[in-house]
């Protein structure tokens, strides 16, 4: 009988890697993991940054507006590091699915700048689908993007972190700050 290699998706074998490295690393130093240290290492890397939208109900402008409010300041917890202004874009629709649009601006201020000088955006749809029967339809599906970047991301699945927000204020800083060094204005 042949051994057949278990199936494990890519993503699985990545974290896999990175926590034998991070192990290894942590033995060379004279560390020594319990196996209870070895499984939250993998668990700390793995940590879900699942949401769910079963909450989302009709209205569904109402709902999804206090749901990305709870999710931006208390699951992803972007409130520690941003202001932000939640606005409601209006909505759209087609022969299947109903879209509903919000815009999230996230800026820093500081207490040299207490108006601050860049902002990003992060947009969201919500989609309502109108082709299966209300019983079976399920929940609506959410994406967002962040300004500036071409990617659409679940967020049943992709967690919006600081870091990206970060990324595109410093973006648009260097930018003004090639803008003035021209001398355009």
């Amino acid at each position: 009988m042949t051994n057949i290699p278990e199936i494990s998706s890519y993503e699985d074998r990545a974290v896999d890697l990175v926590v034998s490295v991070i192990n290894k690393a942590k033995e060379k130093l004279g560390e020594h993991l319990t196996l209870r240290q070895l499984t939250q290492t993998r668990e700390n890397l793995t940590k879900e940054g699942k949401i769910s939208l079963k909450n989302l109900r009709d209205p569904l402008v109402k709902t999804t507006e206090a749901f990305l409010r709870e999710t931006i300041e208390k699951t992803w917890m972007l409130t520690r590091t941003f202001m932000y202004v939640l606005n409601y874009l209006g909505g759209s629709q087609d022969e299947c699915s109903q879209y509903y649009y919000f815009e999230a601006i996230f800026s820093q201020p500081t207490a040299a700048y207490p108006i601050p000088q860049t902002t990003a955006s992060v947009f969201f749809r919500v989609e309502d689908k109108h082709i299966e029967p209300v019983e079976s339809k399920g929940v609506p599906i959410m994406v967002f993007r962040i300004a500036g970047f071409h990617t659409d991301h679940d967020v049943r699945f992709v967690t919006l972190s600081a870091d990206w927000i970060l990324a595109v204020l410093k973006m648009k800083m260097k930018l003004y700050q090639r803008i003035e060094e021209i001398k355009l204005f």
